[in-house]
């Protein structure tokens, strides 16, 4: 019998026989849900598959008559008898509903659980067998855990070309945290905790390469784009701007460890080859000094000197003032608030 089929025809069962004993035998409708089942299960052991058990009209009419059933009156004669225990196939339906509506792909990767949970499924007795046995085996643990400490090591690798200190932090704690975890609830509360405060420096880190790349990201505006009035007032007010309130000059963003990551690994090599070979230019100190000195300086000469203020040059993580260029080592092992599981 197609597994599928065993499923439902187990919960139909399961439901008449329920209803057979409050209602009584006598009933009509449980009369005709009994020969419906019969006729139904008859199908399926001569070898109807899903389709052709759904599409009788004997199916649709069963599933009419049960839902019809639980607000048939309880005759007075008969004596309330107490619900039979479902067997463990009840318990089981949904799982093999899911392992029966997998891909290829998903199965390669979940068999080993399922392979588990139907064997726990023929070894219980009835569906709270089952669910004791299923909560013992720790099954279903590992069925959350793996999977995530499996995603954080694909996302780890995967972030190699991304250079981001942020995620790199976050995945590798994910890995070290779910896989000393031991119950579900610890997962569902470390894995909720580490999502949000990585969410907050994803953003934090974003805003910052933003902020401190302020003039290079001018100086490109002009060369991408031409010295447009618009983008030459820019230039010049950005070059007050983050002298005056952040303490930074041109020179002190290149110095800077997180923003040299980015420009290094992630902007230089964005560059189009086009452009590469238009001005000569075959490294990343290379773009930077030809955006310094044909898209920046010439802008600016006219405008007051500025200098660097290391006083102002100040960033806020997590509640506490740091030097700006501390922001490589702060990400790579961010100074987090502290949180408990009570």
């Amino acid at each position: 019998m197609d597994n599928m089929v065993k499923q439902i025809l187990e919960g139909f069962g399961y439901s008449v026989s329920s209803y057979s004993s409050s209602l009584g035998a006598d009933n009509a409708k449980v009369k005709r849900a009994v020969e419906l089942m019969q006729a139904i299960t008859t199908l399926a052991e001569n070898g109807a598959d899903i389709s052709a058990i759904t599409m009788d009209p004997g199916f649709g009419e069963l599933g009419v008559l049960i839902g019809a059933l639980a607000s048939e009156p309880v005759p007075e004669n008969i004596e309330a008898a107490p619900s039979p225990v479902p067997a463990a196939g009840i318990a089981a339906a949904g799982y093999h509903m899911a392992w029966e509506s997998m891909g290829t792909n998903a199965r390669a990767s979940q068999e080993v659980f399922y392979n588990r949970i139907f064997a726990i499924e023929d070894q219980a007795e009835d569906a709270i067998h089952f669910n004791t046995l299923l909560k013992e085996d720790g099954v279903l643990f590992e069925m959350a855990r793996q999977p995530l400490v499996k995603i954080a090591e694909e996302t780890l690798k995967q972030a190699e070309t991304a250079h981001s200190p942020a995620v790199d932090y976050q995945q590798q704690l994910a890995i070290q945290t779910f896989t000393n975890v031991t119950t579900v609830a610890e997962l569902e509360y470390h894995g909720t905790l580490m999502a949000e405060l990585s969410n907050v420096e994803h953003v934090w880190d974003a805003m910052f390469i933003e902020a401190i790349g302020l003039l290079p990201g001018c100086a490109q505006a002009i060369e991408a784009f031409g010295p447009s009035e618009d983008n030459v007032t820019k230039l010049r007010n950005s070059h007050r701007f983050s002298a005056e309130f952040m303490g930074i000059t041109w020179d002190t963003v290149f110095n800077d460890p997180r923003y040299l990551l980015f420009w290094n690994k992630v902007f230089w090599p964005a560059v189009p080859e086009e452009k590469r070979a238009k001005y000569n230019v075959s490294t990343a100190e290379g773009w930077r000094d030809l955006l310094k000195t044909q898209f920046y300086d010439p802008f600016v000469k006219d405008e007051p000197a500025v200098s660097p203020d290391p006083e102002k040059a100040q960033v806020r993580f997590w509640n506490k003032d740091y030097s700006v260029h501390k922001t490589l080592d702060l990400l790579g092992n961010p100074p987090r608030p502290e949180f408990r599981m009570e």
